[in-house]
């Protein structure tokens, strides 16, 4: 019964909000790694906010940008995430990622298009910046149709800090879209949501939005240590999926892990 009671709260926000799933990119700590050693990612679709997770097609598109630039297919293995939500085990995958040189990487993933509960057909997309010993084209690009570039170096950030980022649209500057920013929630308990004064699930709070100038230029700020993703969704017309026609839009992701402010060396946190 109390999971019923988590489903039938998790659809009302879903009514009563406008929300849609992401590929959710992480590690089980923060993104570095050393040269020889091999690190796991984990790649889920979901609401990172809410610690929800839904079962995800294998991605069209998975590949990693070497330090030198040169494309590699990564490898995929299937398993399982847990849905508080629905008390269910979700599929989704993990990679195993084994820097052969210094510098960074660029792990990058495109998804299968979904129809999402809000009845939309969406295409996402996700990258992730892995560092290696020492700096590189952090400032590099996957390729996506809808793409966010970092002008702030995605790594070795401390809550609080400020993150300075541009929207491009096939490689251009996109003039006006909307830009979300929420923090991976993996241990979230449905039941201890925070409130606002009128008693209802403070989504704001969880879930921050800002818009991009006519240059496509955005500046958002990280709470809390951890994964936090931001995020940009645009309409793209209608498509057809099956035998019906949707709302088509694209949707993007660009994943950075957060250091806590208060230790004096990066500590690596697991969640």
């Amino acid at each position: 019964m109390i999971y019923l009671w988590g489903a039938l709260l998790f659809l009302h926000i879903i009514a009563s909000q406008v929300l849609g799933a992401k590929l959710i990119l992480y590690t089980d700590n923060d993104s570095y790694g050393r040269k020889g050693e091999t690190k796991i990612w984990y790649i889920a679709l979901g609401e990172p906010a809410f610690g929800s997770f839904s079962d995800l097609k294998a991605p069209t598109q998975f590949y990693i940008l070497t330090p030198k630039g040169e494309k590699e297919r990564l490898p995929l293995l299937r398993r399982e995430f847990f849905d508080p939500w629905f008390n269910q085990k979700r599929i989704g995958y993990e990679t195993r990622v084994s820097p052969r040189e210094n510098g960074d990487y660029i792990l990058c993933f495109e998804g299968d298009e979904i129809l999402t509960l809000r009845g939309t057909l969406q295409k996402p997309s996700a990258k992730a910046f892995f560092h290696v010993g020492e700096s590189g084209a952090w400032d590099r690009l996957c390729g996506f149709e809808l793409e966010i570039k970092p002008l702030t170096r995605p790594y070795g950030l401390r809550a609080g800090a400020l993150f300075w980022g541009q929207v491009l649209y096939y490689g251009e500057p996109l003039s006006e879209a909307e830009v979300e920013v929420e923090r991976l929630r993996k241990k979230l308990n449905p039941f201890a949501l925070p409130k606002d004064s009128t008693g209802e699930i403070n989504i704001p709070l969880m879930k921050k939005t800002t818009k991009i100038d006519e240059r496509g230029y955005f500046v958002v700020n990280f709470e809390e240590e951890g994964w936090w993703s931001i995020s940009v969704r645009i309409p793209r017309g209608v498509k057809t999926y099956g035998n019906q026609q949707f709302n088509y839009e694209l949707q993007t992701s660009l994943w950075i892990y957060v250091f806590d402010p208060s230790s004096s060396s990066p500590k690596r946190r697991k969640f």
